[in-house]
């Protein structure tokens, strides 16, 4: 299972890579938008929306990110507000209603439950990928290398040292070892990269970094414990089957979904204060 899931994060890291890099504008909304769909798909499973209902959002969701994948920069650049509001819904609901869902263990029901939340995971995060990287393809690639140092630690560290439970009801795999595995592990990688990005250090203190960094990882953890949730009330292990030693792709991108909305209101807040 471990060499299954190493050699699919490898391939998954270097196709994403070389989309990062070398495809337009309008090619790596048209990556993003697969992405959706596919998560969007896995979702509708988890929480029975049918066909029709998965087919609105579907087109819903997939059209908000190609307009501003294929709109100039200028024209993305003249809407903060619009962009900003997308990011504000994404975050009120990681910072409200995520918690009151894991903390009462709400199920799936309902059209705000089903549909509006299906909206704020997708469109926001998708719309960020869009904007980190029409910022800097390496913002988007440091976007991705955060949320893999969040994985990757608690995976390990939790795996060595896990004895208490996180939330055992919700997910019985995830301690507060691996926990606190994540946290040291982003809180490295910010430190690193302000350290070693001149750039950084122009526009964030290093009391800001730390502060991000801890925010960052909570809410990854936080979009971990949301899909398990979603999972657990839907009677499955995994989220689907298509990614090999993960699951399936809203089981590899749950973290992203809660931290890009974060992420892209971060570089939105930096923009309009430059």
């Amino acid at each position: 299972m471990l060499k299954k899931r190493v050699l699919t994060a490898v391939l998954l890291g270097v196709g994403i890579l070389l989309a990062v890099f070398l495809l337009p504008d309008w090619a790596w909304g048209l990556v993003i938008s697969l992405i959706v769909l596919l998560a969007l798909h896995e979702w509708c499973a988890l929480v029975q929306i049918g066909k029709i209902g998965q087919g609105i959002l579907s087109v819903l969701c997939a059209a908000a990110v190609m307009y501003f994948a294929l709109v100039p920069p200028s024209v993305a650049n003249d809407a903060p507000f619009l962009i900003g509001a997308g990011y504000a819904l994404s975050i009120t609901f990681w910072l409200m209603s995520a918690p009151t869902f894991l903390y009462f263990r709400m199920e799936p029901a309902g059209w705000y439950w089903r549909y509006g939340v299906g909206v704020m995971l997708m469109v926001p995060t998708g719309i960020a990928m869009l904007e980190l990287r029409r910022a800097d393809p390496w913002l988007m690639v440091a976007a991705l290398l955060l949320v893999s140092a969040a994985d990757i630690s608690a995976f390990f560290v939790g795996r060595a040292f896990g004895k208490h439970k996180l939330a055992p009801e919700i997910s019985p795999g995830k301690t507060w070892e691996g926990a606190v595995g994540a946290v040291i592990g982003v809180l490295a990688f910010c430190l690193g990269v302000w350290a070693l990005v001149p750039a950084v250090q122009r526009q964030l203190s290093l009391s800001w970094v730390i502060v991000l960094a801890l925010v960052y990882v909570l809410v990854c953890i936080l979009g971990d414990l949301f899909e398990s949730l979603v999972k657990r009330e839907a009677g499955v292990k995994d989220s689907g089957t298509l990614l090999p030693g993960h699951g399936g792709v809203l089981d590899r991108v749950d973290a992203m979904l809660a931290f890009f909305p974060f992420a892209g209101a971060t570089l939105l807040v930096l923009q309009l204060l430059a």
